[in-house]
């Protein structure tokens, strides 16, 4: 049995999802007093973000309330699907990657770009999310629809984003510059001002997912480690009541 660790480290020295106004600077006790606990958003580092993060679906499960069998040794199906900075992962490459693989009913699926495996350390400002391979609206309504039909309800994948939230949020924050820091008063001011509307907008892609029950893990790295198509995975966030997402530790599992 192989155990191939696909958790991004948590570092307080410097995290780089730490981008837009949404995100929580991470920070870790003082030197001499570490005991004194960490600060960290719901999406620091590797993550799982379940259907009621969304106001439209608020009454599915919360963290507290998942089955551990939906996340402790998962029969998983690995795809893979080939992209670089900035690419977008079309219907096309959705539907050729699960046509080539030998999934299960049930199976969770991870899909493989190649992202995560790049040092994203040595990532440049903030490349590893601006240039991060994500989904169509239209590759992510066919996965949804293809793992709907195979009884799967967990996604897992190595980018930074899922899908691109470039009608509002990137444009608008990113036209501030310099770039004003997580927590100032500027995002919060920004925050204040980003409506329902803008969300629904930004967040098509995650909104069709969750539409139709599927909870997603992302920014995992090193998945060019695993070796086999069929694996298991083991997810373990933190077990928040009526928590709505968390950073979590990923490890797949080989026989």
């Amino acid at each position: 049995m192989k155990f191939i660790e696909l958790t991004m480290p948590l570092s307080h020295q410097w995290m780089p999802d730490e981008l837009f106004p949404t995100s929580v600077k991470f920070i870790l006790g003082p030197k001499d007093h570490q005991e004194k606990g960490i600060v960290l958003g719901s999406d620091t580092g590797t993550c799982l973000m379940l259907p009621s993060v969304f106001s439209a679906f608020r009454k599915t499960a919360r963290l507290d309330e998942l089955a551990v069998e939906k996340l402790v040794l998962r029969p998983t199906t690995v795809a893979r699907i080939v992209k670089g900075e900035g690419e977008e992962i079309t219907r096309a490459d959705v539907e050729k990657a699960l046509d080539s693989a030998r999934s299960l009913k049930g199976d969770a699926f991870l899909i493989r770009t190649g992202w995560g495996d790049r040092p994203y350390h040595e990532f440049e400002g903030g490349s590893y999310v601006f240039q991060s391979p994500h989904f169509s609206l239209e590759a992510a309504q066919y996965l949804g629809e293809r793992m709907k039909e195979n009884q799967s309800d967990l996604l897992l994948v190595d980018t930074a984003l899922v899908g691109w939230p470039g009608k509002c949020l990137v444009p608008e924050w990113c036209s501030m510059l310099p770039t004003p820091a997580v927590e100032s008063g500027e995002a919060r001011m920004y925050l204040h001002l980003y409506d329902a509307e803008k969300s629904k907008e930004d967040f098509a892609v995650e909104i069709e997912l969750a539409r139709l029950g599927i909870m997603t893990v992302r920014k995992l790295v090193r998945c060019g480690r695993i070796e086999k198509e069929r694996i298991k995975i083991i997810v373990a966030p933190l077990k928040i009541v009526r928590g709505v997402a968390s950073t979590c530790r990923v490890v797949a599992v080989e026989d």
